[in-house]
């Protein structure tokens, strides 16, 4: 599967807000989307004054999702078709699918400095959930499930040498008192969904493509 390998400042401005996406420079004075968070004229470099339509609006708030989460177009799309089946409010049960994934658990968890990096450690094997090996950035967390460090891993200089350089507060429905584990004590509650997404334009321009 295809990632984005370009600059990760180009698509925070492609949004016009800071998605954090390059860890611990996004939350410093050196962060470039700070400076400068729109796209600018190639002509005199000032800022580009789009007015969006209301479609636009939908898609780039669509591809802020998209990008923060570090999904591909159809996988992002599938989400929104798999939580269009469920019943109750779709915005809100995209985000939780969202949250469930265990690079973003890894994430919020504190041990990663980003998603990418998080996504970039599932991906080597580096975890087990409930004892067994998983190296699928999107697995779906349950309640009670047990995230570990795999036990051949820990005396890595990795993990000997991690230091987490971003803000981070754990989120209530998951525990990471324990070094190098997490357990998912329950899913999440609406609070502790993130309230920076208008998931309800997202809703609205998948609704007409994949229902």
């Amino acid at each position: 599967m295809s990632r984005y390998l370009e600059s990760r400042t180009r698509l925070s401005r492609r949004v016009g807000r800071n998605l954090f996406l390059k860890g611990p420079r996004s939350f410093s004075a050196k962060d470039d989307v700070s400076k400068r968070p729109h796209r600018t004229s190639k002509k005199d470099g000032r800022p580009a004054r789009i007015k969006l339509s209301e479609y636009g609006k939908q898609l780039q708030e669509k591809q802020a999702i998209r990008y923060t989460y570090g999904l591909q177009e159809r996988q992002i799309a599938n989400l929104f078709k798999k939580a269009f089946t469920i019943p109750g409010d779709t915005g809100k049960t995209v985000l939780t699918l969202l949250e469930r994934r265990l690079d973003n658990v890894v994430y919020r968890a504190g041990l990663a400095n980003s998603r990418a990096q998080a996504r970039q450690l599932v991906n080597h094997g580096q975890f087990q959930v409930n004892g067994k090996d998983v190296n699928i950035p999107s697995f779906s967390v349950s309640v009670g499930d047990v995230v570990t460090v795999k036990p051949t891993k820990k005396a890595s200089e990795f993990w000997k040498n991690f230091q987490l350089l971003i803000p981070n507060e754990s989120p209530a429905w998951i525990d990471n008192s324990k070094s190098l584990e997490i357990k998912v004590i329950n899913l999440p509650l609406d609070s502790d969904l993130p309230q920076e997404f208008k998931v309800s334009q997202v809703v609205e321009y998948y609704s007409r493509k994949v229902r």
